[in-house]
């Protein structure tokens, strides 16, 4: 899809949907003797029928482990970004990126081993937004201005490239509407330019989203105590738990909506922030030889993947209230990695739906991903805005709610509803779709919602 011309906002004339549903069907046991495959794994059920959790031996959200997305991130990556360079000289096989990436593959193996989706911003030595830059031996793909700031190249700062990148990653993610986000950074200590020979681990997230106290705060402690706790047995010096912060570094920060004295940068932050739970883990720290050297070995490894595999096992073992969505659609089911989208833009865009397709109906999959049965004030609502941008960065401002009767699903089933809209012809829009209870739109407790670009005749 070719990066779309700003257009004006159509109306929406008309909204209908239709849905046949019946009782919740009673839920398999959860307690298997073998791992089984996930209600998102099989095909399409019934309009309106309720789909049991599979159950399984999972100890990752046994009701439904492949319903969950988990998205990592290994920080840096590709030919001009090391990350933290070796600090004994050795090369860029012994820097941060190749450090965070066998981290990440190892956590990656983890999950999928307890059937949960993985989504990875990188699996090889690779950048999203562009690595060409001759003067350092870099002969990559072309940059690509991902943030929309009129800026592409390596700057000797390096932040365009960066931002670029980290946007990418980000888009990435939002659009494989991941329940989670990962990043795995090592840290480096230094005091007045002086580098500290320290062990250490610390963990970041922002406060400043509506999920951000709720449920972000709690992913970082969780995923501060998992780490510290599985390296301290294999670690044979001494180590620091430097806790959590709530800062917003890039790829954990929401978009800056409106700048202030403190904030006069709005590319400092994201255009397009996390839509789900967010946090950047520093599990170690390369200054210190030994610890370096942990990192480096298979054991150390294991160990930081592990402390973190074990975290996430607690969070999603303590969020009652989520949901997974799956348009029935070409790219519109979660955890499918968005196709990479040719040009000078942004790499990923949000899967497309014509208004044949909304006039006829297409079928909606909602799945319960969290630890209690839905209320029974769950409503479905949806809402359209003209964007030049991959996807909506923000609720809109006008929602309405479709007049569905969502079905109390129990923790891990499923149901296909056929949601069919009457979408005047026009030009590209974009839908975003959500449910909501009494208390507000699901939204804000994190659940990344879905969103279609509107394609006119």
């Amino acid at each position: 899809m070719p990066q779309p011309a700003r257009r004006q906002v159509a109306a929406l004339l008309g909204v209908a949907a239709l849905l046949a549903a019946c009782g919740p069907a009673t839920p398999t046991d959860s307690a298997s003797e073998s791992i089984q495959p996930s209600a998102a794994a099989l095909p399409s059920p019934s309009i309106g029928k309720v789909v049991a959790a599979p159950g399984s031996s999972s100890t990752i959200y046994a009701p439904n482990p492949a319903a969950l997305v988990v998205a990592i991130d290994p920080g840096h990556g590709g030919c001009l970004d090391w990350g933290v360079p070796d600090p004994l000289e050795r090369g860029a096989a012994f820097s941060e990126k190749a450090m965070t990436l066998a981290i990440g593959l190892e956590l990656k193996r983890l999950l999928e081993a307890q059937r949960v989706t993985v989504v990875m911003t990188r699996q090889t030595d690779e950048a999203l937004a562009g690595d060409d830059y001759p003067d350092l031996g870099c002969h990559g793909p072309p940059f690509r201005d991902v943030n929309g700031d009129g800026e592409t190249g390596f700057d000797p700062e390096g932040k365009t490239r960066t931002h670029d990148e980290l946007q990418a990653r980000i888009d990435l993610v939002n659009l494989a509407r991941a329940d989670l986000l990962v990043s795995i950074h090592i840290n480096s200590v230094t005091e007045n330019g002086v580098v500290v020979e320290i062990a250490l681990t610390e963990t970041y997230y922002t406060d400043e989203t509506p999920w951000g106290v709720s449920a972000t705060q709690h992913l970082a402690q969780q995923v501060q105590d998992g780490v510290v706790a599985a390296l301290e047995p294999v670690a044979n010096y001494e180590r620091q738990d430097r806790g959590i912060s709530a800062t917003n570094f890039f790829i954990v920060a929401p978009p800056l909506f409106v700048t202030t004295p403190e904030r006069p940068d709005p590319v400092k932050q994201p255009t397009r922030g996390a839509l789900m739970p967010a946090v950047l883990t520093e599990v170690g720290s390369i200054t210190l030889a030994a610890e370096q050297d942990l990192l480096l070995s298979p054991e150390g490894q294991a160990a930081a993947a592990q402390g973190i595999a074990t975290a996430l096992e607690s969070y999603f073992a303590d969020r009652p209230l989520a949901v997974r969505y799956d348009a029935l659609v070409p790219g519109g089911e979660a955890g499918d990695a968005p196709t990479v989208v040719e040009g000078s833009g942004p790499p990923f865009w949000a899967a497309g739906i014509s208004l044949a397709e909304l006039s006829a109906g297409f079928p909606l999959r909602l799945t319960n991903t969290g630890t209690e049965p839905w209320p029974d004030d769950l409503r479905l609502i949806a809402g359209p805005a003209a964007s030049s941008e991959p996807y909506l960065r923000q609720e809109p401002d006008a929602l309405v709610t479709l007049g569905i009767a969502i079905p109390p699903l129990a923790p891990g089933e499923s149901v296909v509803l056929l949601v069919r809209m009457d979408v005047p012809a026009g030009e590209r829009e974009m839908l975003w779709m959500s449910l909501a209870t009494g208390a507000g739109s699901l939204s804000d407790l994190g659940s990344a919602p879905l969103q279609l670009a509107i394609e006119g005749q």
